[in-house]
């Protein structure tokens, strides 16, 4: 893996005198290295016993020894990455090419070398065995990242972007720093075997306060509410197949940096998990799974829509791991319960990395053969676009948990535990579970609506601009890239069983009890049933993929005889009443109508602005056109960020407005803190 996309990136070289060229060749390599990491990862988690790979790297630093280590865990995130990643190198160059045709060979050498290097630090940092390779590899990919966001600047909104995705990280950076300095500074190595040893000395306050820190790092990457509101604006930025990589996968990087984080190096020894943290993944994943689908219902920017989407499933992730960190080593059905939900949130994370990314490859089809992300100017793209509305909807019927496809499974096993949960937890925890399960499923409907509404006014219709109306359809290469993804939706969600398998290896690495295919049990590969039996509360339930998905296809002829073989006299065509007039593309449901209803009944949330202006023909009472405007508010930015970013301003000014120049002023401010200094910490001093 290495070698290839080391290769990849030196392929960038060949910009100077290609930068075609080198756009092939470099994510030639790049799909290289992610079939060897597919590979790799098979191999890991099939084994049996599941084998874990060491490998110490030459020693770069005097003061640690860089080192990798793949175990179970590692090689299921290992595997979700190199998935997208086939898909994102078979789409980029033809997109690339389709999209910025103007770009120049520096531009196209920097994209090919940052490409590389962002799947290659993912790779690595699953991969890392101690904490000195981690951080490093979390910066290379921090960095590589940004360099995509602004390679397609071109009036400086990606620039913003940029800016403000590595403000918020570096920010998440520091925290992670803290905590693993504090680790390593107790250990006196930088290794996760002796972090572990140097945690179990801790006691639980301490154990707390370095796991909230580190929280606040990764979910700051994941995009978890509200440290969320650099994402709606950096992953529209990117390259479409970059956007795929950084919402499939760069955010299931935090989740396994809290897995690994939370379960392994912190946890202690045969003893529960203290409670406060399962509680607040828990009460986060809520809030940011409710507000992600609430917010991307009124986006009309399509890959801003997709972004909010990506809060939304990052948040069902974290219901699943904050679910087994509370029953975890506490409940009394041997580690099932655990077992089930921590399931449901790695399943969901390949299902969610599958869909996600092609829908973010269907969005960059739209935009390099349009030109525009606003779904009011588009329309009646099915027509002209086949192939990549039929991929579209697909993966918009995976993403609502619809059945048959993926994301309904995990969403199952995700419900199933919440359920388990329910019946063990009684008073306020209990309450709290039960209202997760209920907005969990308000967020279900509320997603199935978001994509009505996102393929309606996208594809179906008509024209509403000349770029829609004269668009045609995208190279093969494309087509390939997002038909591999809708594979994998299909074949996640018809035959999950076989899924079940592969997830044994990290649920028993991380719980040290059953694995998945225990407690989900596949009876074949198509037929899942939950192993879950609470004394005298709930049993086990069963469900066929295989069966919804025939009873589906076996609907088909029966809705095409309902419609056509009924019918006695033959169908007559007339046009459409619109009172005398022809009817055009204003006639058809817009995005803003779709929401509007919706915007009402949270207005409390949303926060709405809207401005209409009317342009009158002569006299007030001849309205000759309307002109209506409207943005919704994140609360979280205006509320959290927006005031931090008053209160920086006004402590700036304040200090600008003192800074006199008088030479006495500054003696007196330098006299006063040392006074100050000595006050605080020479007060202990005999």
């Amino acid at each position: 893996m290495a070698t290839c996309y080391a290769a990849g990136a030196f392929a960038s070289l060949l910009a100077a005198w290609s930068g075609r060229l080198a756009l092939v060749v470099g994510h030639i390599a790049a799909f290289a290295g992610a079939v060897v990491g597919i590979a790799v990862s098979l191999g890991i988690l099939l084994g049996d016993p599941v084998p874990t790979l060491t490998l110490q790297l030459p020693t770069l630093f005097p003061f640690a020894r860089l080192s990798l280590a793949v175990d179970g865990l590692s090689a299921y995130f290992l595997l979700v990455i190199s998935l997208v990643a086939v898909a994102a190198t078979l789409y980029g160059p033809a997109y690339l090419q389709a999209h910025s045709p103007e770009a120049g060979p520096g531009r196209r050498a920097t994209q090919v070398l940052a490409l590389n290097v962002f799947l290659a630090c993912m790779v690595f940092l699953c991969c890392a065995g101690d904490a000195l390779s981690f951080i490093l590899c979390w910066e290379g990919m921090t960095l590589a990242s940004y360099v995509l966001v602004v390679s397609d600047d071109t009036d400086g909104e990606n620039a913003r972007a940029g800016l403000l995705y590595m403000i918020m990280t570096h920010a998440g950076t520091a925290m992670l720093l803290v905590s693993f300095l504090a680790l390593t500074e107790r250990a006196g190595a930088f290794d996760f075997a002796a972090l572990r040893t140097a945690a179990s000395g801790l006691d639980d306050s301490a154990r707390t306060a370095l796991f909230f820190m580190a929280l606040v790092g990764f979910a700051t990457k994941a995009g978890v509410v509200p440290l969320h509101v650099w994402l709606p604006r950096a992953h529209p930025a990117a390259p479409s197949h970059v956007s795929a990589l950084m919402s499939g996968v760069m955010l299931k990087v935090a989740i396994y940096g809290i897995l690994r984080f939370g379960f392994d190096l912190l946890a202690p020894a045969l003893e529960p998990l203290p409670s406060s943290w399962g509680w607040t993944i828990l009460v986060l994943g809520t809030a940011s799974a409710v507000l992600g689908v609430l917010y991307a219902l009124q986006q009309h920017d399509l890959k801003r829509l997709l972004a909010f989407h990506s809060v939304e499933n990052i948040g069902i992730i974290l219901i699943g791991v904050g679910l087994a960190m509370i029953v975890w080593r506490r409940e009394e059905v041997g580690g099932t319960l655990a077992t089930l939900a921590l399931t449901a949130a790695l399943l969901h994370t390949v299902n969610h990395a599958a869909f996600k990314g092609l829908l973010f490859l269907g969005a960059g089809s739209i935009l390099c053969r349009t030109h525009v992300r606003n779904m009011e100017e588009l329309g009646g793209l099915a027509r002209h676009m086949p192939w990549t509305a039929g991929l579209f909807l697909l993966g918009a019927v995976a993403i609502s948990a619809l059945p048959p496809l993926n994301g309904f499974v995990s969403e199952w096993l995700t419900f199933q535990a919440i359920l388990g949960g329910a019946s063990i937890f009684h008073g306020p925890s209990g309450l709290v579970i039960v209202v997760s399960a209920a907005l969990l499923a308000l967020t279900g409907g509320l997603a199935a609506a978001c994509f009505v509404k996102a393929f309606g006014v996208t594809f179906l219709g008509r024209p509403r601009t000349p770029h829609a109306e004269h668009a045609t359809e995208v190279p093969f290469s494309m087509i390939a890239g997002m038909a591999w993804l809708a594979v994998l939706c299909v074949f996640l969600g018809v035959a999950p069983g076989y899924a079940m398998r592969l997830l044994d290896a990290p649920t028993v690495g991380i719980l040290h009890g059953y694995g998945a295919s225990a407690v989900v049990t596949a009876h074949g590969p198509l037929v899942l049933s939950t192993a879950l039996t609470l004394p005298g509360v709930m049993k086990g339930t069963a469900i066929s993929m295989t069966m919804l998905a025939l009873l589906l296809l076996a609907l088909l002829p029966i809705a095409w005889f309902l419609r056509r073989g009924l019918r006695p006299y033959p169908v007559r065509t007339e046009p459409t009443w619109t009172c005398g007039m022809s009817p055009t593309a204003r006639f058809d449901y817009t995005a803003t109508a779709f929401a509007k209803p919706l915007s009402l009944v949270f207005a409390t949330l949303y926060r709405p602005r809207h401005e209409v202006i009317r342009e009158t023909a002569g006299s007030p009472y001849i309205i000759k056109r309307i002109h209506y405007s409207g943005e919704v508010v994140d609360l979280a930015e205006t509320q959290i960020y927006h005031r931090v970013q008053h209160g920086i301003t006004a402590l700036s000014k304040a200090i600008r407005d003192n800074s006199t120049g008088r030479i006495h002023g500054y003696i007196g401010f330098v006299l006063g803190a040392l006074f100050l200094a000595l006050l605080v910490f020479g007060g202990g001093q005999r």
